[in-house]
């Protein structure tokens, strides 16, 4: 029976004032996807790596499979294979990876020909599972690679943008128990005052500009956030993140958070990655926390192997 098998990025979502609207994809670390088509109807899974769900509605890809196939009217099933390089639950896009992934799979062995935003909307499906939400800034990176943005939700509409050649990346993710997606969006306020709308506004659109003009500094200066990362410093979800907001100062690099924690972003130089990565494994280190390091720079999306 046929099969296919592809890479898949991590991705940072979330990017400074970006909640739920802007997402880059991560050259490192990366998951690999396979499916394969089988006669029989159903859909299975089996998981190498870091440990997910294999029961179809409880697994982000399975259920985007799920969708998928009942949409389509798809009478054969599919084999799932899942190697999970991508650490679940540390903010760096290991849902959406599995979502995409599958989407794009199920996509290409059927020969739906999917437009990107319909691709996008039906790998977004996954994230339910793993956030309550089909919110799909993540996905949108799996799927474009890149720097994404979600324009718009109802209807979803996606943008994409190149990232500077220059732009160095620094993920931090330190062995911190933030709890469920689920439970990291439930952080965020459901109102805020016209002020800080006028910040979070002003700042995103520097940002967004920035990735358009290949500004890395105007970049940099965008990825402030005065609403939902504070929120969610209250909870415990972002720790040490005051220090990592000085060291960004001090180093004239960016600091966000990345997803829905507890990773955070760092953006730089390529060049002066070895040293905002130092500094802030340095912090989490002095705080009693282990940390893994992720030194990488923008990536493609989802590609066949």
């Amino acid at each position: 029976m046929k099969s296919i098998k592809v890479i898949v990025p991590s991705t940072s979502a979330n990017v400074g004032p970006g909640f739920d609207v802007f997402a880059i994809a991560l050259k490192q670390p990366f998951d690999i996807v396979e499916v394969e088509v089988k006669e029989e109807p159903g859909i299975e899974i089996e998981v190498s790596g870091h440990s997910v769900p294999t029961e179809p509605r409880k697994n982000t890809g399975g259920y985007v499979a799920i969708r998928m196939l009942e949409s389509f009217r798809i009478k054969e099933g599919v084999r799932i294979k899942l190697q999970k390089n991508i650490p679940p639950a540390m903010g760096i896009g290991s849902s959406a990876a599995s979502a995409g992934g599958v989407a794009y799979c199920i996509d290409k062995l059927f020969d739906l020909k999917l437009p990107t935003n319909d691709l996008i909307q039906y790998a977004s499906y996954g994230e339910i599972i793993s956030a309550g939400d089909p919110h799909a800034d993540n996905v949108a990176a799996v799927i474009q690679g890149g720097f994404s943005i979600v324009v718009s939700r109802e209807p979803l509409h996606v943008a994409r943008l190149e990232t500077p050649e220059n732009m160095g990346i620094v993920i931090a993710t330190p062995n911190i128990e933030k709890g469920s997606t689920k439970l990291s969006r439930e952080a965020v306020p459901r109102e805020l005052p016209i002020i800080n709308l006028r910040e979070n506004v002003g700042h995103a659109s520097l940002l967004a500009i920035g990735m358009a003009l290949k500004n890395l500094e105007y970049i940099k200066l965008g990825m402030n956030d005065v609403v939902v990362e504070p929120a969610r410093v209250r909870y415990g979800i972002f720790r040490e993140f005051s220090k990592l907001k000085k060291l960004g100062q001090e180093l004239n690099a960016g600091i966000s958070g990345s997803g829905a924690g507890p990773s955070i972003l760092g953006i730089i130089e390529k060049e002066r990655r070895e040293e905002l990565a130092k500094g802030m494994k340095g912090i989490f280190e002095n705080a009693g926390y282990h940390c893994d390091l992720y030194i990488t720079e923008a990536g493609e999306g989802v590609r066949e192997v």
